[in-house]
């Protein structure tokens, strides 16, 4: 599900499972306003969130529960504990292998 994201929805989680699997929408949003190398407006973070939660609803099984849960009131972010481990490995791998979330060839 990770190479599915957009670049900057792949970088909010990763933002989100770096924190620990929770942020407020707040705490993205700043982060990523004044971002050196990735800056999000803050007009755009909300659709950023939006977008992780449709490339789920459109390759995850219909079982699966939500991989980012929002608690409306607190404006709260979270992942669940469970899943925190294995995206912060995804996250890594992606470092090592960038090509592996282009769908290019490995370099040799």
């Amino acid at each position: 599900m990770v190479a599915a994201l957009k670049p900057g929805a792949r970088m909010v989680l990763r933002r989100i499972a770096d924190l620990g699997g929770a942020a407020s929408y707040d705490d993205v949003q700043q982060y990523f306003a004044d971002h050196l190398t990735y800056p999000i407006p803050t007009s755009r973070i909300g659709g950023t969130l939006t977008s992780i939660k449709a490339v789920q609803r459109r390759i995850a099984p219909d079982s699966t529960g939500p991989l980012l849960q929002r608690d409306e009131r607190a404006r709260l972010y979270r992942i669940d504990d469970a899943l925190v481990p294995g995206l912060t490995r995804a996250f890594a791998m992606a470092d090592a292998r960038p090509d592996l979330l282009r769908g290019s060839a490995p370099s040799p």
